[in-house]
């Protein structure tokens, strides 16, 4: 159980957390290609467009993890709100002070985040395809599958033989 000295501690970091989070969220908004100073895409060289792309794809990358680390932090405020801070929210334990302290907005002790790691990494991820399925039952045989366009006109990576 923690004092409310160390609560106090904790809000203090986590509110930390949460404005440098808004910052790097402020600083990383998706840049659009007049921001590079060109009015338009189409009279850049590729491989200037490409290093935009790259870089707007970064950007959106460290905007989706602050954002991530936001939502947890606020989550790890409301807790303190609701006196539930430093209880691990699938065993009711208490959360170990050093792991708070390394990772504030943790919610879970390290044994029960491992067993939620698992049952994540268990659940097996639908893949996702354009194929037509062999049973299809649309009736149009004229409808082709993009495995079967490759197979027939072939591209970059898919050589026909």
């Amino acid at each position: 159980m923690l004092t409310e000295r160390e609560l106090t501690h904790f809000k203090k970091k986590l509110t930390r957390m949460k404005q440098e989070m808004l910052e790097v969220i402020e600083a990383n908004k998706p840049l659009s290609f007049e921001d590079y100073g060109e009015l338009a895409s189409y009279d850049s060289h590729f491989a200037d467009t490409a290093t935009q792309l790259e870089e707007r794809e970064v950007q959106f990358s460290i905007k989706d993890s602050a954002q991530h680390i936001l939502n947890e932090v606020n989550e790890a405020l409301d807790r303190i709100r609701s006196g539930t801070y430093g209880k691990c929210v699938d065993t009711g334990e208490d959360i170990p002070y050093d792991r708070l302290e390394v990772l504030p907005y943790a919610k879970r002790t390290v044994n029960a985040q491992e067993k939620f790691d698992e049952l994540a990494d268990s659940i097996p991820q639908t893949e996702l395809s354009f194929s037509t399925t062999i049973d299809d039952q649309r009736g149009d045989y004229r409808l082709q599958t993009v495995d079967e366009l490759q197979q027939e006109h072939g591209n970059s990576s898919y050589r026909t033989k």
